[in-house]
C-alpha cells in the first residue's frame, strides 16, 4: 500500500508540474518496491519494481520528458502483469511518442494497447488527448488506422 500511495503522489506532483517532489515520491517508490523485491497484486494494487518504473514513465510523460519516458520505456519488460498494466505502458509511450512527433510510432503504441485491454485506451483521457492531436498532426493525411481508432475512442471532436 505505501508503495503505491508514493505512486499516486509522484503522478499528482508531476501532473501540477512539480519535478522534484514527483522525482521524490519515484525514489520513495522505488524504495518500497525494492524492499518487496518482487511485482505483485496485493489488495488489486500491482505495485512492485516493474509498476513503479511504468509509473516513471508515465511521470516523465506528465512532465513533459519524451525522451526520458522512451528511455525508461524501452528497458521495461512487463509480459507478467496485467493487459491493463502494460496497456497503460504503451499508452504513455505512445503519447511520449507524440510528443516527439513520431506519428507512426505514436499510433503503433495506440493500437497495441487497444489490442490488449480496448477499454483502456476508449476511456482514459489522456489516451484520447493524444489521439485527437495526432489526427490534428496528421492533418489530411492521417493514415486510416488512426481515425479508425479516434472513431472508436470517440476521439474525433
Amino acid at each position: 500500500m505505501l508503495g503505491a500511495l508514493h505512486l499516486v503522489l509522484a503522478l499528482a506532483a508531476a501532473r501540477a508540474g512539480q519535478r522534484e517532489q514527483a522525482r521524490k515520491e519515484l525514489a520513495n517508490a522505488r524504495e518500497v518496491a525494492a524492499r518487496l523485491g518482487e511485482d505483485r497484486n496485493d489488495f488489486n494494487l500491482e505495485f512492485g519494481p516493474t509498476n513503479v518504473e511504468i509509473q516513471a514513465v508515465s511521470t516523465a510523460v506528465d512532465l513533459g520528458d519524451a525522451g526520458e519516458a522512451l528511455d525508461l520505456g524501452g528497458r521495461i519488460d512487463a509480459g507478467q502483469l496485467s493487459p491493463e498494466r502494460r496497456s497503460r505502458l504503451l499508452i504513455d509511450l505512445g503519447r511520449a511518442h507524440a510528443q516527439r512527433r513520431h506519428l507512426g510510432e505514436a499510433i503503433d503504441c495506440l493500437l497495441r494497447a487497444e489490442e490488449l485491454a480496448p477499454e483502456s485506451v476508449r476511456t482514459h483521457m489522456a489516451a484520447r488527448a493524444t489521439i485527437r492531436e495526432l489526427i490534428l498532426i496528421a492533418g489530411r493525411s492521417a493514415p486510416s488506422e488512426l481515425v479508425k481508432l479516434a472513431k472508436r475512442a470517440n476521439a474525433t471532436g
